[in-house]
């Protein structure tokens, strides 16, 4: 497993090498960097784009701009995409953002999602929020507080607020939370560190904490969850179960569909192949995603399909929220 920081940060180095080897789709989309009101990103859209449904996507705790790639395949479909950053990568880039998954303002993204209603390629009343592992549950955090969110895709999600991302070994009390609203830390879930067991059971024996639930009643439109049952970063699929059960007690909101697989890794989120296991650079130690290559391509063209009709059925709502 990863028993420093520095074997965290290779591990990093080794994600991002791995994903730059996936080709770019070559298409007419046209990439705009974003960096005003506060805000870094870069939108995606089509030369003629106009009033478009529109997806936020969102990275997990590996920080910097989500993939160019997927954005762009998104909006040859005909959405616009904002790939929004809020925390840095391994390369400490983009600038403008923190550096670690801590204590960031809920209100960075309340503000990305009103900018965005100003923008002529955007359909202010279908906003979708998309996002992978932590970003998963950033999408559901902020949905179950904006009532005006028109659905949500979350991949490899969680049912509740964790902690911010810290170095091991880190006292408990010294930890801090991943989120603040109205400036307020959010309560959270505490999952520390621990090289000698697998790192899905740093999540799984973590006290429960009523308060650190997410609030998924509240989300207002439909909602993909997307999983695997063989997750080896956090068990998604339980989690997957445990918001879908949430979300049923919701009267007159959009339809869930509680997507599973039973051979595939936790990085579910886009096209291609994905990746399984890792060997951390310059040691002995493989780190798993779970599932296998073939079982994770599958799932993951399968998982991809599953959003682009989720954005087509909210496209095409005749009541949009």
């Amino acid at each position: 497993m990863m028993p420093d920081r520095r074997l965290f940060l290779s591990f990093i180095v080794a994600v991002a090498a791995a994903l730059a080897t996936l080709p770019v789709l070559a298409t007419d989309v046209r990439r705009v960097a974003v960096q005003e009101d506060g805000l870094v990103g870069r939108l995606h859209f089509l030369p003629d784009a106009k009033d478009q449904t529109t997806v936020i996507m969102l990275n997990g705790s590996d920080g910097g701009l989500p993939s160019a790639r997927d954005a762009d395949d998104l909006a040859a479909a005909g959405y616009t995409v904002f790939a929004l950053a809020y925390v840095k990568d391994w390369q400490g880039q983009p600038d403008g953002v923190p550096s670690s998954l801590n204590e960031i303002p809920l209100e960075y993204f309340v503000s990305a999602i009103d900018w965005l209603k100003d923008r002529p390629q955007v359909d202010r009343s279908r906003i979708v929020l998309m996002g992978q592992s932590r970003g998963a549950e950033l999408a559901l955090l902020l949905a179950s507080i904006r009532r005006d969110i028109a659905g949500v895709i979350a991949f490899s999600p969680s049912s509740h607020v964790w902690n911010g991302v810290t170095a091991p070994g880190l006292p408990a009390d010294q930890v801090r939370a991943a989120w603040t609203y109205d400036g307020e830390p959010l309560p959270f879930r505490l999952s520390l560190a621990d090289p000698a067991t697998p790192m899905w059971q740093w999540f799984e024996r973590a006290p429960a904490v009523d308060a650190a639930r997410i609030r998924v009643e509240d989300i207002a439109g439909p909602v993909l969850l997307v999983s695997s049952k063989v997750d080896a970063v956090w068990p998604a699929a339980d989690y997957a179960d445990e918001i879908a059960a949430g979300l049923s007690s919701r009267r007159g909101a959009g339809p869930v569909r509680n997507l599973q697989f039973d051979d595939a890794s936790h990085l579910l989120m886009g096209g291609g192949p994905g990746i399984t296991k890792l060997d951390i650079p310059g040691t002995t130690i493989t780190f798993d995603f779970g599932g296998t290559p073939e079982g994770n391509a599958r799932a993951r063209h399968q998982a991809w399909q599953a959003a682009k009709a989720f954005l087509s059925s909210i496209r095409t709502r005749s009541r949009p929220i």
